[in-house]
């Protein structure tokens, strides 16, 4: 990868105009350029997706800073201000969301806080206990595993329904699925679709387990148990991340969708392939 996103959230779009949103990428993900138009670069992302960005949003990898040579780390809290010192009173350099990856200064946390440095140069503090090791599965138990998926896809809860989105501040149906699987290490496709090359493949309806994907006609949500599911919708009167059934006597059962059910997917059992990197 030769570039790196350097905002909250970048917007990926379907043509050099800035009038489809089809994607965002996150603070510290990287991408390569694959052709430019004027102040626009047409990228593939780390994690496979292609679309056109403004160029100003991104810098060269070649131009080695503090945060390319840093070991990384993400951001797990919704939103977290990067101050100029560690003390709540400092100024506010930036707020990044879930998701946004930085760079470790020092050997540990300081009194809480953790130094950290940013894709376009700039350090700062951050409470330490907002940031987690760059995710990795590696020796992670599945149970293990599919628990931290679901209690990843459930810190979206009531996050509104956003078009493209990818954070805390608006997601949509496969934007919530991509982050719940990569903030555990684990890279899936991005629309709602089973891709080619992807972990996520057909089971058995019958074979169902928590963390599992079920997939709809345009649409993509999380089985929970209990015949519960965690999505993002636009539906109307509930424009959010929200749990529903297939229970028809719940009082979340959504009958559009429980009729509507295509096929069900799974990234298990794992194979190394499916690891989320930045290269």
């Amino acid at each position: 990868m030769n570039t790196v996103f350097l905002n909250n959230i970048t917007d990926l779009f379907s043509k050099p105009d800035g009038t489809e949103r089809i994607d965002q990428a996150l603070c510290g993900m990287t991408a390569n350029i694959l052709e430019q138009q004027g102040g626009w670069v047409y990228v593939e992302t780390c994690y496979g997706y292609r679309g056109w960005v403004q160029k100003s949003r991104m810098r060269q990898v070649a131009r080695r800073t503090a945060w390319d040579l840093a070991p990384k780390m993400i951001l797990s809290q919704p939103a977290a201000d990067i101050l100029t010192q560690a003390r709540v009173q400092s100024t506010c350099m930036t707020t990044l969301l879930r998701g946004c990856i930085v760079g470790k200064l020092g050997q540990g946390p300081e009194n809480g806080w953790q130094h950290v440095c940013l894709p376009n140069g700039e350090a700062g503090w951050v409470p330490a206990y907002f940031l987690k090791p760059f995710p990795s599965f590696s020796g992670v138990p599945e149970a293990v595993l599919r628990g931290r998926i679901l209690q990843s896809a459930k810190s979206y809860l009531h996050t509104q329904y956003r078009w493209g989105g990818k954070s805390p501040l608006g997601i949509d149906c496969s934007g919530l699925m991509q982050m719940a699987y990569l903030l555990n290490g684990i890279t899936i496709w991005r629309d709602s679709v089973m891709k080619t090359g992807y972990p996520v493949h057909e089971i058995p309806k019958g074979k169902i387990q928590p963390a599992d994907l079920l997939f709809f006609s345009k649409h993509v949500a999380m089985y929970l148990g209990n015949d519960k599911y965690i999505h993002s919708t636009g539906h109307t009167g509930n424009n959010c991340v929200t749990i529903n059934s297939f229970n028809t006597k719940s009082s979340v059962y959504r009958p559009d969708l429980a009729n509507s059910l295509t096929a069900v997917g799974s990234v298990f059992p794992l194979k190394n392939t499916a690891a989320f990197s930045l290269d």
